[in-house]
């Protein structure tokens, strides 16, 4: 388990090794999911390759 500090704005950084687990680079979208009893669902949303 790993706790982070809120800053006075409300944000907060994850370490690196989170964002490795996540398989996160630079520029790279994370999707957070509210739970009910105050928790969050983290997961990294994937780029699609793809040109629109």
């Amino acid at each position: 388990m790993s706790s982070q500090t809120v800053t006075a704005k409300g944000q907060v950084t994850l370490k690196r090794d989170l964002l490795h687990h996540l398989g996160v680079k630079p520029g790279e979208r994370i999707d957070f999911h509210k739970l009910p009893g105050g928790e969050l669902r983290v997961r990294a949303i994937r780029p699609t390759g793809r040109i629109d």
